[in-house]
């Protein structure tokens, strides 16, 4: 469904922007507004929840309200009579038909009271009537008492101040109240009764249909972090500061085709619309490849500040040109980010051995430490630990699987952790009656490292990393065990670089199982090395220490 919405979205985008550059601009703006409206309403419906379910009343609610408004200000485009404003005022009260809509909730907030969608609803209807009655009192005022000129530029601009402060006060009053969902009721409202008031307040709908398409995408931009794993926008981050300026950037480029566009007579017009409709798309997927070679550049939060900057950047720009219209920018951008974004999802460490295939229950260990940031946890604490079994149970000689095993790591700063794992691991493991008569042997092969990137991978191998050629392998050895509580306490030597260190280490038994009739053991463990401590340099942006965990399969 996101990737047929991504494609209206851009072929609506592509025929805004040719309405723009051949200046067929009288009802094309509301209908791409529409457009982006109901695209917005329809990705944002399955994450209205009504006890944990997708319930699609509210959504459909909107979508009503839209498309009654939008069919009543087509009528009556050419009629002055100010009371059509009453339509979206009247169709507000929609939600006490339907009181079951404050159960709802929406990325993780509950809507709770009705009455509180009415308001945002009521004052998101009734902008055009504030604003009109603000610009009468000003003028009287300024005609009356002063002697300055009141232009008509004059007061576009101060209805266009207007209109942007009146925003953002529902948007904050609106955020805090209901969460993310306001900004949808919001926008709803906003562009309905821009549909209903054109050409009958005197006031130019730029501003409001710019305002309205800002709360869209900045909705659609909450959903996007959502589905991809993300809880919020950190603005300390370059990838987040990188997304607010390319919104700037491609709104200069994009009103600069048009115009170039407007200026090229013949069979070459297609030649801007294509540049306008492609600059975007372009730069878009870069924005957002770029975090496939490198997490801290480009990727799902450059595209989602990218939506967040470019609603509020068109918003303040419509106010500076009274023919600003970049919505054919909204619809290309949102359509790009929705057909990109999935394929941009945080990299993942991939998943440990499937215990119930082998027989084995998994039993919970400690409870890690919980924070309301989980940033300030450490790697370790983050980890869902199993509970251990006694290692006398399993007393005899196995065999790590190289297949199932796997080793995954972290480094890196808070803001930019480095992820990858070790495969093809293999060694072997002894297990005596009595713990003196214990020892395990592990190898990793250099050339099996991943960090889920392959040019990265590639250069790990040279000389000042791994320097696979010389140093094919590191090794760990141990045959000192304590028992502490469920886990065992490993006292051995890890060898890499050709340095041999001493190395603590945590490991547990989670359990024996059998497959194809041999019998299976699953070992967990982790521990911590100092990549310094081996001859690599130390290095903020890389990190030098490696928080790692393992997850073995053995063979009996």
């Amino acid at each position: 469904m996101d990737t047929i919405l991504a494609v209206i979205a851009l072929i609506t985008g592509g025929f805004m922007t040719y309405g723009l550059i051949k200046n067929r601009t009288n009802s094309l703006p509301y209908i791409a507004v529409f457009i982006l409206s109901l695209l917005t309403i329809i990705y944002s419906r399955d994450l209205i929840l009504s006890d944990e379910n997708s319930n699609h009343l509210l959504a459909y609610l909107l979508i009503s309200v839209l498309g009654i408004n939008f069919a009543i200000g087509e009528f009556t485009k050419n009629s002055t009579k100010k009371l059509f404003i009453l339509a979206p005022t009247v169709l507000s009260g929609i939600f006490f038909m339907y009181p079951q809509v404050a159960e709802h909730s929406f990325l993780g907030q509950k809507i709770d009271d009705i009455i509180i969608v009415f308001a945002i609803a009521l004052l998101s209807s009734v902008a055009p009537l504030i604003i009109f009655i603000f610009d009468k009192i000003v003028t009287i005022g300024i005609t009356k008492i002063t002697t300055i000129k009141w232009e008509a530029e004059d007061k576009h601009l101060f209805h266009n101040a207007l209109t942007l402060a009146y925003v953002g006060v529902i948007a904050v009053i609106g955020s805090f109240l209901l969460g993310k969902i306001s900004f949808l009721i919001a926008a709803t409202f906003l562009i309905s009764s821009a549909f209903v008031t054109r050409n009958k307040y005197g006031i130019k709908n730029s501003t409001l249909l710019s305002s309205g398409a800002a709360l869209l995408l900045i909705s659609s931009a909450y959903i996007v972090l959502e589905k991809s794993g993300f809880e919020t926008l950190d603005l300390k981050n370059g990838e987040v500061i990188e997304g607010l300026f390319m919104a700037g950037f491609l709104a200069v480029i994009y009103s600069l085709f048009i115009k170039l566009g407007q200026h090229t007579k013949g069979t070459w017009t297609f030649l801007p619309v294509l540049k306008s409709v492609l600059a975007p798309i372009i730069i878009l997927f870069l924005m957002g490849f770029a975090y496939t070679q490198l997490e801290r550049l480009g990727g799902v939060l450059t595209l989602t500040s990218y939506l967040i900057a470019l609603g509020l950047i068109t918003m303040i720009y419509s106010t500076l040109k009274s023919n600003a219209n970049l919505i054919g920018l909204h619809l290309i951008s949102l359509g790009s980010v929705l057909l990109f974004s999935p394929y941009l999802q945080p990299v993942q460490q991939s998943s440990g051995i499937d215990l119930g295939a082998l027989g084995i229950e998994l039993t919970e260990g400690k409870e890690n430490k919980t924070s309301d940031n989980n940033n300030n946890l450490s790697y370790h604490e983050k980890l869902d630990e199993p509970a251990g079994k006694e290692l006398n149970n399993s007393v005899g000689t196995w065999t790590i699987d190289p297949t199932s095993s796997k080793v995954f790591f972290e480094l890196g700063p808070v803001d930019g952790r480095t992820k990858g794992e070790f495969t093809n691991i293999e060694g072997e493991f002894k297990i005596g009656e009595e713990l003196k008569n214990t020892s395990i042997a592990v190898t990793l092969p250099v050339e099996h490292i991943s960090t889920y990137n392959s040019m990265r991978d590639e250069s790990l191998m040279d000389i000042e990393y791994f320097h696979q050629e010389k140093f094919p392998e590191i090794s760990y050895q141990a045959d000192q065990f304590t028992k502490e509580e469920d886990a065992y306490i490993l006292e051995g030597t890890f060898n890499m670089l050709g340095y041999s260190n001493p190395l603590s280490l945590t490991l547990k038994l989670v359990g024996v199982g059998e497959k194809d009739g041999k019998e299976i053991m699953v070992l967990w463990g982790k521990a911590s090395v100092n990549r310094t401590e081996y001859g690599m340099p130390s290095s903020a942006k890389v990190g030098d220490v490696v928080d790692f965990h393992f997850e073995v399969q053995l063979t009996k």
